[in-house]
């Protein structure tokens, strides 16, 4: 009788052992593979903002902030401009000037590269470079940008939250 006890207290230890390295395995695949497609969103949702940007749809670029969002364009400036907007409502005085009508010549997004990671459960980082041009005849310059921009998963969709953007002082018009 103690023998199969002691027994059964044995298959009862290894199930429970087994069971428990199996859920927890079970877990970290899902959350690792939770993480990557989390990645995947904010990284197709960071290029398609520089899509928006680059095809001057205001109506959509504002969309991808949160409403107590920050940009930043520091270093040198890009259209005459660099400095801080803080909230919704000067972002969409920056862009609005931008991207409405013909106040800047046409220009590209080129050569970009960048990473994205989550960083938490609903905050993600993006680190990027890449080149905005001007399309001749109109203008021919090119800068080199870095960024640094902050997601914020709400609502369903991921909001930037802190756009940094690094530009190289040496763009504009001209030769």
């Amino acid at each position: 009788m103690h023998k199969r006890r002691r027994f059964l207290a044995v298959v009862l230890l290894i199930v429970t052992v087994v069971g428990s390295i199996t859920i927890l395995t079970t877990y970290y695949q899902l959350s690792s593979s939770n993480e990557a497609t989390q990645s995947a969103q904010v990284g197709s949702a960071f290029v398609a903002h520089l899509q928006n940007i680059e095809s001057k749809n205001y109506s959509e670029v504002i969309k991808e902030y949160e409403e107590n969002a920050t940009v930043v364009w520091k270093g040198g400036s890009l259209w005459g401009l660099g400095g801080t907007w803080n909230t919704i409502h000067y972002i969409g005085a920056l862009y609005s000037g931008l991207l409405s009508g013909d106040n800047i010549a046409p220009f590209k997004v080129q050569n970009l590269t960048y990473t994205a990671r989550v960083t938490g459960s609903s905050r993600a980082l993006v680190n990027a470079t890449f080149v905005i041009s001007g399309i001749p005849p109109v203008c021919r310059w090119s800068t080199m940008v870095g960024a640094e921009v902050s997601y914020v998963h709400s609502g369903g969709r991921w909001l930037i939250s802190n756009e940094t953007w690094n530009v190289d002082p040496g763009g504009g018009c001209g030769g």
